[in-house]
């Protein structure tokens, strides 16, 4: 299948008069601007000056247009969804170690659903410290790691968990991190009110992301006194260059300042847009219920938040719109706002040398779009599984999603 005539972001180039040839799941070829002749039987899809990138990897999503992460029905909601705002891969997240969820993770990442690829769970929310729940349920976190207690889920599912979020400070929080370092998990930092000290014990420990920087964090113990200045987990984040991070690009989550302050401090290679969305991602605007009961009010152009005291409790962002919020509220270029919701996560996750930027012999996932940033195709593995305008003709290169 060839692909021609269109802007080409690598993410690190950004080329006009582009053209990309697959060659069954993967990136044969790839230039600009005079596009090479047509094989026989190829079949070509003429993008008329779109817009063509890596499609977009999201690491942190707890559901999307009404799909939960925890269940199979949801997943697979989840993953046609992402598809049809651009999303080539996600890591569902729970806040559960459940054999069973973990099991649906397993399952979808070694059989992949219609829609965006499964990389593995990402585990937010067992082993954090209470004080700094945020949107999380209080009742699932726990305050202590037993040694070796994550053994036999580790051995068992250790290769479907991509990332877990963890408050070092929490009891047995260093031996937690060994275990994972140990079972190729990424250990990320998150809720949490972590001192320096302890900090730095993490990460030799081998602690190497951060989870969602500027939320739900606090000081550590004792509080600083009055009129003094310390360091909270976000700013030894940005001082510490073995870690990298997300951020939520929503315009609510992180004020703008910061958001240009964490890009300073950390770079660029080192940040990872995420949604960090909730099931109302994509709903229309109302009052939704939560799996643990809470009641919800969601709107696309703000966050989820509760009924009963407004606290934010999630995001409603999608990948797309979280590029298209960056290039605005960061001032980064295009290229730079889609290396950080492509290639980056895909590093962090450990799966850039198959997925995150348009390289031959890599996964053909990419997804195409307008000036605007607004989506109008979506391939996953050479498959074109969003095509609302139908340009590509009917063939066994296509095979969309439904709603």
């Amino acid at each position: 299948m060839l692909f021609r005539n269109c802007r080409v972001i690598t993410p690190w180039e950004d080329r006009p008069n582009g053209w990309l040839r697959i060659h069954g799941e993967e990136i044969a070829a790839l230039g600009h601007f005079q596009a090479p002749d047509t094989h026989e039987g190829e079949t070509v899809v003429d993008l008329d000056g779109l817009i063509l990138a890596p499609g977009f990897i999201d690491i942190h999503c707890h559901g999307a247009g009404g799909g939960k992460a925890s269940d199979e029905a949801g997943i697979a909601t989840m993953a046609r969804f992402k598809a049809r705002r651009g999303g080539v891969a996600f890591a569902p997240t729970l806040q559960s170690l459940e054999p069973e969820w973990l099991g649906v993770v397993d399952h979808f990442r070694t059989e992949p659903p219609h829609g965006a690829l499964v990389l593995g769970a990402h585990v937010e929310g067992v082993y954090v410290n209470p004080v700094c729940i945020g949107g999380l349920s209080p009742d699932r976190a726990r305050s202590r790691y037993q040694d070796g207690e994550l053994d036999d889920v580790l051995d068992r599912f250790g290769d479907a968990i991509a990332l877990m979020t963890l408050s070092p400070e929490i009891e047995g929080g260093t031996e937690l991190i060994r275990a994972l370092v140990t079972h190729d998990v990424v250990a990320s930092v998150g809720h949490s009110c972590v001192t320096w000290e302890e900090f730095r014990t993490a990460v030799s420990a081998g602690l190497s992301h951060a989870t969602h920087l500027f939320n739900a964090t606090r000081y550590g113990y004792p509080p600083p006194e009055r009129g003094l200045s310390r360091a909270r987990l976000d700013e030894m984040v940005m001082l510490t260059d073995e870690l990298t991070s997300e951020l939520i690009c929503d315009g609510v989550h992180v004020h703008p300042i910061m958001l240009r302050l964490a890009l300073k401090a950390k770079g660029l290679h080192r940040l990872s847009l995420i949604t960090d969305g909730t099931f109302t991602s994509g709903l229309p605007e109302g009052r939704y219920t939560r799996q643990d009961g809470e009641e919800v009010y969601a709107r696309p152009d703000d966050v989820c938040r509760s009924v009963h005291d407004n606290r934010i409790l999630g995001s409603n962002l999608t990948m797309d719109r979280a590029v298209r919020n960056a290039v605005r509220l960061m001032e980064v270029p295009l290229k730079d706002a889609v290396q950080m919701a492509t290639i980056n996560p895909a590093r962090v996750v450990g799966v850039s040398a198959r997925m995150g930027s348009l390289e031959v012999g890599k996964e053909a996932n990419l997804v195409a779009f307008d000036e605007r940033l607004s989506v109008r195709l979506t391939c996953v593995r050479g498959v074109v599984v969003f095509d609302p305008e139908n340009r590509c003709p009917p063939c066994v290169h296509r095979r969309v999603v439904t709603e």
